[in-house]
């Protein structure tokens, strides 16, 4: 009685489980742990700043390596803070779907910067603010590479899989960090700052690691970029991007910052990065967002920002999971009749009628798309199969030229 009990149980955790796909659905709750310190170093005051950042990961989740999003907020570089409401639902949000997720605070400029009218006016501040931002995220990187090379790797995270997802002046941050990695093509301002402040890595913390290395993808969220040539020989970095049009704080296509600043020079919003992006010969998607508005991933439920959450789920889920069988991570299979399942390897497959008198392939998939078994059918209502593989769960798949079917199978001895 015990054993059939625990058959029915196991049984009906498997196909809850089944029903949801991993990156693509709310499969997990999540836990979040706050105030974890990743670095520190002086801000425009000289003031000492000790660096934050909280992680959401999985509950519960057995997977031994997860992909990396660092989520880094907007606020023109002198507000804002990773309780920011946008990014704190995003990391959530992609939390649930079985990524790990940071948010992270960085240095903020100390004065009233950033007023369209006065402060612009001193650009090293500009660029000062830029540079500290990215040295930061850069350190927070290495945090996670540093933990996974010595202390465990205590988030169990993928360090060849990391995605930057910027919000504004997060989305400016993540932009310049993964395109702007060697003094070649850059700006005076940008030389002259970056040797000021402790060059491209700074002195945020977490020395000796890589910054660069395993970064998969940027989301920008209402970006821009001083120089599109700082993306030149970046073809491996794919980029997804989102931007109002018009947007009157940070330029949509070429222009000025919040319209009026054009002495702190052009900058190229997401629709030229993307432009760029194609010519590099690397992947991206651009989507517009029609109506005025900054930054386009505002936290009110829009149907805007609905769109870019679906649009990113898709694009990190095509990179997380090509190993899934093209029909898993389509969805667009047709159910098996099969008994008994659970099974213990012995296993009945009824035929659909359409493939009875056709020849199709039968084929079976682990969880992460390894091919464990294939046979050719034909002529069978019937088909019996004695499978010695390992316990587990289990993708199996009739097709044929015209026709694809799918069912999830668990083998328990």
């Amino acid at each position: 009685m015990k054993k059939i009990f625990t058959l029915f149980l196991f049984s009906n955790i498997i196909c809850t489980l089944f029903a949801q796909i991993r990156y693509k659905d709310d499969v997990f709750s999540i836990t979040r742990h706050a105030d974890i310190e990743y670095g520190s170093n002086y801000d425009n005051k000289n003031q000492l700043t000790h660096l934050l950042l909280d992680v959401y990961e999985p509950e519960g989740d057995t997977a031994k390596l997860r992909p990396l999003i660092v989520f880094i907020h907007g606020g023109s570089f002198k507000g804002g803070d990773r309780e920011d409401q946008s990014i704190n639902k995003s990391a959530e949000f992609f939390a649930r779907k079985g990524y790990v997720t940071a948010n992270i605070e960085y240095r903020l400029q100390q004065t009233t910067f950033i007023d369209p009218i006065i402060d612009f006016a001193d650009t090293y501040q500009w660029y000062r603010a830029i540079v500290r931002a990215t040295q930061d995220l850069k350190a927070a990187i290495r945090y996670f590479k540093k933990d996974a090379a010595i202390n465990g790797n205590i988030y169990k995270i993928d360090t060849s899989t990391i995605f930057i997802y910027g919000s504004s002046a997060g989305a400016i941050t993540a932009l310049h960090s993964v395109y702007l990695r060697d003094t070649i093509d850059m700006s005076s301002l940008f030389k002259i700052t970056y040797n000021e402040l402790g060059g491209l890595e700074g002195n945020s913390g977490n020395p000796g690691y890589s910054s660069t290395n395993g970064i998969k993808a940027i989301v920008s969220c209402s970006g821009a970029l001083e120089d599109l040539r700082y993306m030149n020989g970046k073809k491996d970095i794919q980029y997804l991007g989102f931007h109002n049009n018009p947007d009157f704080t940070v330029p949509y296509g070429e222009g000025c910052f919040v319209t009026v600043a054009c002495w702190l020079g052009t900058y190229y919003g997401d629709s030229k990065i993307i432009d760029r992006v194609k010519k590099i010969g690397a992947y991206g998607e651009f989507y517009p967002v029609n109506e005025a508005g900054h930054p386009v991933d505002q936290t009110k439920d829009t149907a805007s920002r609905r769109m870019i959450l679906e649009k990113t789920t898709d694009f990190l889920y095509r990179i997380t999971s090509p190993s899934i069988p093209t029909f898993v991570r389509n969805n667009i299979a047709k159910n098996i009749e099969l008994f008994p399942n659970p099974t213990d390897g012995n296993l009945n497959i009824t035929m659909p009628k359409i493939l009875q008198n056709k020849e199709s392939i039968l084929e079976i998939y682990s969880i992460d798309g390894t091919l464990v078994y294939s046979e050719k059918i034909k002529n069978k209502e019937i088909v019996q199969l004695n499978l010695t593989i390992a316990d587990g769960m289990y993708f199996l798949s009739l097709k044929n030229d015209t026709e694809n079917y799918l069912s999830k199978i668990t083998i328990l001895k």
